[in-house]
This record gives C-alpha cells, sequence and structure tokens, in this order.
C-alpha cells in the first residue's frame, strides 16, 4: 500500500522546490516529444507559471515522461495542481498518464543543482542529443539559465525540426 507523506514546507527547508516526474502509458510511446503537442504542452506549463499556479524553473520532456523543478503556492495542494495540468493536457492533446506522479523535495541548493544537471542531461543519456542545449522539448522562465542562479539570454520555446532526432 502507498503512504501518501505531508508536503508542508518545514521550516528548516531552504528550498522549497520540488523535483516530480510524471510518465505516460505505455511506456516507451512518444506521446510529448510530438512538435505540436510539446509546443502545447510547455506553453501550458508556462501558463501555470504565469498564472502563478506553480513557479517552474525547468520542465523537460522526453518522449515517454517529463520532468520539472516547480514550486506550489501554500495554498495549494501539488497532487491537485498536477492532477489539474494532467486533465487539461489530456482533454486538449489525449495524452494517456500513469496515475499519479513521482516528487521529491528540494531541500537544499546543491540538491537543486544536481537536480536540474540530471534533467538537463536526461536527452543526452538517451542519445538523443550530444549536448543539453540541442534539446527542443524544455522550457524555463526568462532571467534563468543551465543552472539555478546563471542569467539567460532567452527564455522563449524552443523550436527544431524533430527529424534529426532519434524519437
Amino acid at each position: 500500500m502507498r503512504i501518501w507523506l505531508n508536503h508542508e514546507t518545514p521550516d528548516w527547508v531552504e528550498y522549497p522546490e520540488f523535483f516530480i516526474t510524471i510518465c505516460t502509458r505505455p511506456r516507451h510511446l512518444n506521446q510529448l516529444c510530438l512538435p505540436k503537442r510539446s509546443n502545447f504542452i510547455l506553453r501550458s506549463a508556462e501558463t501555470y507559471h504565469r498564472l502563478h499556479r506553480w513557479h517552474c524553473s525547468l520542465i523537460l520532456l522526453m518522449p515517454d515522461h517529463l520532468h520539472a523543478l516547480i514550486q506550489i503556492p501554500e495554498r495549494r495542494k501539488i497532487s491537485h495542481v498536477i492532477a489539474s495540468w494532467k486533465s487539461y493536457l489530456t482533454k486538449n492533446l489525449g495524452i494517456r498518464w500513469h496515475y499519479g506522479f513521482f516528487d521529491h523535495r528540494i531541500r537544499r541548493w546543491e540538491s537543486l543543482n544536481e537536480k536540474w544537471n540530471y534533467i538537463e542531461m536526461n536527452p543526452v543519456r538517451s542519445g538523443f542529443v550530444k549536448n543539453p542545449e540541442e534539446w527542443p522539448h524544455r522550457w524555463s522562465p526568462e532571467g534563468t539559465d543551465d543552472r539555478p542562479g546563471h542569467p539567460r539570454t532567452s527564455g522563449t520555446l524552443v523550436r527544431t525540426k524533430l527529424s534529426s532526432l532519434k524519437l
């Protein structure tokens, strides 16, 4: 039986951010990195960010799962925010999701940096690209870079031809 944990931020936590992973079903079926879908998903994440449903530092799509670094306002429950977003994407794109999601609370800046690097290197480890900068299916807001605390030259959605990627 799965045990649901309390997600209130303890006073001692330096960085109240979550590393989340959301998977699609069935595994190994590309539902997220198709050109129109990818753009729609990233724009919806950006909209949630703009509407303050979450603060998204980084979201990166892989063909059958996604990773994100998000903060949720204290008045909201992370499970409700994620469920609402998944439902919206299902209604608009027909994505089939696994039930729930995986979350890990970031407690220190060092952990945030480790998770950021893990997320950015995911398409490289999977053999889709040689450098993380080549992966088009990511979004982070203006003012952030490939690592927390570094300026970024652009925060716009990246569009490239997917024919060159091994999806």
